[in-house]
């Protein structure tokens, strides 16, 4: 669709907070909090990964040279925008200033990555966008496709049902990704061969190859790559191509594969809401009560990492089946019917790394996150697996009272 279809004209031309004049609100660079953790590291082979967000959204479209496609959530295939010759960049958003613009568009009791993905677009480089791709995974997300459409290019979106299970909607979401990507062969003007959709698909698997490698071994081994680190490493996969990422992670996994494990410490599992730079509050929290996160399933990281993409028949309808089933089947995501995938996932990650237990993080107002934590912790307690619930937003303020429950929590587990 267009972004007339979205909002009239009319309407649009009222929406005053998106105008560029003397009063746009000026949203301060992430190079403190950066250097911050590079600091922290004790990796060599990070540097890369923190210099990425250093020029980030300053050079991406002029290094590729190519049409650029931002997009939110892990229900958008890559593997298609890819094969049309279109950088794709994640937009999620977690920054808190980016947050309070966002509040000139949105009301403040409404979930604050929402907020920040609105203010975000107070970025030119966000309004330099070919193409924005929204995907009705959240309520919020939804709505968003109505707002952003006075300043940005052009809006496609994704329309797929909340449910996961395969044989009862794979062929809806067959159908919506066709649709799509014949939106994207008219846009950019391409007619990319099978060839190239699989080269993707090479790629993306490739990435999730060597992902797979870095979290096995953070997993098994406590301490040989803390959580900055990682979630740095992940999040800049929303912006590298999977080429550039896969390189630069191999030469990572190789510096890691040589350090030994820290002793004595207790491995965590974090759960719930995603961790996405420069929001590291969390990690903060964590890592200041000597807790040791060594492994996650969220969705800024193991959710949009670790499924490969599994290819049975090799024709174009074959092969956009397959991306359903990477990017909506396994989805453990609240927004979508089937908790008891991540509830499976929860409990086959305690078992298989021998985690001691599971500490559940919940952006305030995001409320389906919430009523997931319920059932996932009844569950974990009839099987006698500690589990710590945390519920916080971008705030410093309750800080001290999340580290003092997170230290009671560590203390327990002895």
């Amino acid at each position: 669709m267009k972004n007339k279809e979205y909002l009239r004209e009319d309407y649009a031309k009222t929406l005053k907070f998106f105008s560029k004049g003397k009063d746009s609100p000026e949203i301060p660079g992430n190079s403190e909090a950066i250097e911050k953790y590079r600091k922290l590291s004790g990796l060599k082979e990070t540097d890369f990964f923190y210099d990425a967000f250093l020029k980030a959204k300053s050079t991406i479209p002029e290094k590729e040279k190519k049409p650029v496609a931002g997009y939110f959530c892990n229900t958008v295939p890559e593997e298609l925008l890819l094969a049309c010759g279109v950088h794709p960049v994640r937009l999620c958003s977690a920054d808190s200033h980016c947050a309070e613009c966002g509040e000139e568009a949105i009301p403040g009791d409404i979930c604050p990555m929402v907020k920040a993905a609105c203010g975000d677009f107070f970025h030119d480089f966000n309004r330099m966008m070919d193409l924005l791709i929204i995907p009705a995974t959240c309520d919020g997300r939804v709505k968003l496709a109505e707002i952003l459409s006075p300043v940005a290019k052009d809006i496609y979106f994704i329309d797929i049902p909340r449910n996961t299970d395969y044989l009862e909607n794979v062929n809806i979401w067959e159908k919506e990704y066709t649709k799509f990507f014949d939106y994207l062969k008219s846009k950019f003007k391409v007619k990319p061969a099978r060839r190239e959709i699989l080269d993707a698909c090479v790629q993306t698997n490739e990435r999730t190859r060597m992902y797979r490698k870095i979290y096995e071994a953070r997993a098994k081994k406590p301490g040989i790559m803390n959580a900055f680190d990682y979630f740095i490493m992940a999040n800049s996969s929303f912006f590298l191509s999977p080429a550039e990422w896969t390189e630069k992670a191999s030469l990572l996994y190789r510096e890691i594969s040589g350090r030994e494990q820290e002793p004595g410490r207790k491995k965590i599992l974090l759960a719930g809401s995603p961790v996405v730079f420069p929001n590291f509050k969390i990690l903060d929290i964590l890592g200041d009560a000597g807790c040791c996160v060594s492994a996650d399933v969220v969705c800024s990281a193991y959710g949009r990492l670790y499924d490969p993409v599994e290819i049975d028949e090799e024709t174009e309808s074959g092969i956009i089946r397959a991306l359903s089933l990477k990017y909506v089947a396994p989805s453990i995501c609240p927004c979508f019917v089937g908790i008891d995938k991540l509830i499976n996932t929860v409990l086959d990650s305690v078992e298989r790394y021998g985690l001691d237990g599971v500490i559940y993080y919940n952006i305030r107002l995001c409320q389906v996150f919430e009523m997931a934590s319920g059932v996932l912790r009844s569950v974990l307690k009839d099987r006698d697996i500690p589990f710590l619930f945390l519920k916080t937003d971008f705030s410093k303020e309750d800080t001290g009272q999340l580290k003092t429950r997170v230290e009671a929590f560590m203390e327990m587990l002895g």
